[in-house]
């Protein structure tokens, strides 16, 4: 019935935007249609967009703002079509505090009138943390029935369910970390198909769009006859117009005389004795004698390196 992406660090707007574009394509069952979504810039600006229909393809007129995009902080909520207004009341958010976002009804009221995301919010503005405040507020309230991913300024997150929803055997959940980043991202959801891919596919997404965003890719040339050597890591080494010089490989002592390789997928390029990137794209390598005869077919080709934009 709904979906709840939240992440913090560098481009969290353009990656839970990423995240759940991936997840309206690959879906069936409660997506395509409200949003509502709020993110809090790094000078604690909040922001926030939503739409009743279409998903992400509805939620902007023309490229979302930048100042969203690259907010460090920010969660959504989504499922299908026309939803009671305000649609802000799905997702809490407070400057200086953080954003609470869920799946099921996480802006429902308590006998007291009050709102549990709001609760959630609250408890973290009084010193909890996201989680503890998750967790205050569940077992306050068990009978209802939410979601909630709490996520602080100070970069924490918190998640749970209540009872009801643990027993729904569509729901889901999965928080992820990029430790190259540092970016943090965690997703529930429920009644959207293929049950156990989503929160994965989602979180994998957001963390691949923010990586790509940090990442400027340069090219590198590869030709035949670049020799292989032994190397306890394996590494490309290039001159100062970007060609292989040769190549260090843990595997070379134990090849045969003829065969084909693949470099492998953590493979760092090195440029006078300084790593400046990573291998983008690993070629189909035909070896004799440890020297490479040709790669992906060819005599040369040129292979991307990742670099962090500075």
């Amino acid at each position: 019935m709904t979906i709840g992406i939240a992440a913090t660090g560098p481009w969290a707007g353009a990656g839970i935007l990423a995240g759940l574009r991936a997840v309206e394509a690959v879906g069936r069952g409660a997506i395509g249609g409200f949003v509502s979504l709020a993110a809090l810039t790094a000078d604690q600006q909040l922001l926030c967009a939503e739409t009743q229909t279409g998903g992400t393809g509805n939620l902007f007129t023309g490229s979302p703002p930048e100042a969203l995009l690259s907010a460090p902080y920010a969660a959504l909520i989504s499922s299908g079509p026309d939803r009671p207004t305000p649609l802000s009341q799905f997702v809490a958010a407070a400057p200086g505090v953080g954003i609470v976002t869920g799946h099921r009804f996480p802006h429902v009221k308590t006998e007291d009138d009050q709102a549990l995301n709001i609760l959630i919010l609250e408890a973290m503005q009084q010193g909890c943390t996201a989680q503890d405040a998750v967790d205050t507020v569940i077992a306050a309230h068990p009978s209802f029935d939410a979601g909630f991913i709490a996520l602080s300024t100070e970069g924490e997150l918190g998640l749970g369910n209540m009872p009801s929803v643990l027993d729904l055997r569509s729901q889901g959940l999965a928080v992820q970390t990029c430790p190259e980043t540092g970016m943090r991202v965690a997703t529930v959801h429920n009644a959207i198909h293929p049950i156990n891919a989503i929160a994965t596919l989602a979180n994998e997404v957001v963390l691949d769009a923010v990586q790509q965003r940090l990442t400027e890719v340069r090219s590198i040339t590869m030709a035949a006859g670049i020799a292989l050597s032994f190397g306890e890591t394996t590494e490309i080494h290039i001159d100062g117009a970007f060609k292989a010089t040769k190549v260090l490989h843990p595997r070379i002592p134990k090849l045969p005389a003829e065969t084909s390789i693949g470099i492998g997928d953590h493979v760092k390029v090195v440029q006078t004795g300084h790593q400046i990137g990573w291998l983008g794209l690993e070629p189909f390598m035909v070896v004799r004698n440890n020297a490479i005869v040709s790669l992906d077919g060819k005599h040369e080709i040129q292979l991307p390196v990742l670099m962090r934009r500075t």
